[in-house]
């Protein structure tokens, strides 16, 4: 989960933000060699690294970075995005309507309520407890799959 969170970070500061302040974009190279860091996924590590060697080196001069931000910075964001979705599952840009929106918000909002419910004085079995809380956002095939075991 913590690679997760600061992959989304990155993807927030670095490729969706677009800042062209070097300062920044220096800022999210650091936080991409920290995430270098703490990746276990073979995959993954090969293509961040590579992502992570295209940058432009932070001795360059800003008149080169410029450039760069100018040329290859819309696909290398790109890249960054697409590697994340794919090795992690994360970032998709959803395109849900108004309907599906309140339809989501309704199931979290239930899924929160049952929540509060259980962590609440109430009279369920910590057996029964960790196995709801354990089930609560699989999807219907995994429930079904545990049902016959």
């Amino acid at each position: 989960m913590f690679l997760d969170a600061a992959l989304d970070n990155l993807l927030l500061e670095c490729a969706i933000d677009e800042s062209q302040d070097f300062a920044h974009f220096h800022a999210c190279g650091d936080a991409l060699s920290n995430i270098l860091g703490i990746v276990l996924d073979v995959g993954l590590s090969k293509s961040l690294q590579k992502l992570s060697d295209q940058l432009p080196n932070s001795h360059q001069n800003q008149a080169r970075f410029r450039l760069w931000m100018q040329t290859s910075y819309t696909a290398w964001a790109e890249q960054l995005r697409t590697t994340v979705m794919n090795y992690r599952n994360i970032n998709h840009q959803w395109q849900f309507s108004p309907e599906q929106v309140q339809v989501l918000q309704r199931y979290y909002d239930a899924n929160q309520l049952l929540l509060d419910c259980l962590h609440s004085n109430c009279e369920v079995t910590a057996a029964i407890r960790q196995e709801i809380e354990a089930t609560l956002l699989l999807p219907q095939k995994e429930l079904e799959d545990r049902e016959w075991q």
